[in-house]
């Protein structure tokens, strides 16, 4: 079920760092962001897709930094830190 809409989710990261702004994320963010990526797109996968879904989340979440790094901003890394669940995840960046 987590993958049906794993998608949408990239896409709209993709849009959350899409343009830049004043306020430029620094690197502890993004690494916290990174972390923060991978902690909840694991949680709550059943052992069945554990190792491929954490494998998945590790290589998205090193993009996601150098991405966060080179376009994100503090406000944009705030929104996704607070973001509870890859849905709020999302939300934030259809805000764009």
């Amino acid at each position: 079920m987590r993958h049906a809409t794993l998608p949408a989710v990239c896409a709209s990261l993709v849009l959350l760092f899409g343009a830049c702004s004043n306020g430029k994320a620094t690197e502890a963010e993004c690494t916290r962001f990174a972390a923060h990526f991978e902690a909840l797109m694991t949680g709550g996968v059943n052992a069945a897709e554990v190792g491929k879904t954490t494998q998945l989340a590790k290589d998205m979440a090193k993009d996601l930094q150098a991405r966060c790094l080179s376009e994100g901003t503090s406000a944009e890394v705030r929104c996704a830190l607070a973001a509870e669940s890859m849905e709020a995840l999302q939300r934030c960046g259809d805000a764009k």
